[in-house]
């Protein structure tokens, strides 16, 4: 599915359940002119859609958005088939999408830097108690 996804202050729907990854994709989105809506399930995803006054022109949903990334582009596709989906499994391919919604990137924006940020936020993460 192909659609124009890179005009500039487009409404886009970010279905991301961790926080580390969402802000900082949001923001970048956001410095490029687009208007985001974030979401962390599935759930809350479809009311964002739902809601007529949002007028989102692309999703961007990863594959382990809570509530099932997958089964959120199957809904997005039967109930708002105007909108556009891009799926993200990996960090890496996440900025790639980001960037290209971004018309390859601002030119104040280094994608490089972002997807190393996120990188070290991910790795200095604590990681929760084992239960034993």
């Amino acid at each position: 599915m192909t659609k124009k996804t890179r005009a500039s202050g487009s409404t886009i729907l970010l279905a991301e359940e961790d926080v580390l990854l969402r802000a900082p994709l949001a923001q970048y989105l956001r410095e490029c002119g687009h208007r985001v809506v974030e979401a962390t399930t599935a759930f809350e995803a479809k009311l964002a859609l739902s809601k007529i006054d949002l007028n989102v022109s692309t999703v961007v949903t990863s594959v382990q958005l809570a509530g099932d990334g997958f089964g959120i582009s199957t809904w997005v596709r039967r109930h708002r088939p105007d909108v556009n989906v891009k799926i993200t499994g990996t960090l890496r391919r996440a900025v790639e999408v980001i960037v290209d919604l971004c018309g390859g990137g601002a030119p104040h924006l280094d994608p490089q830097l972002l997807l190393r940020r996120m990188q070290q936020m991910l790795a200095t993460r604590k990681s929760p108690p084992s239960v034993a």
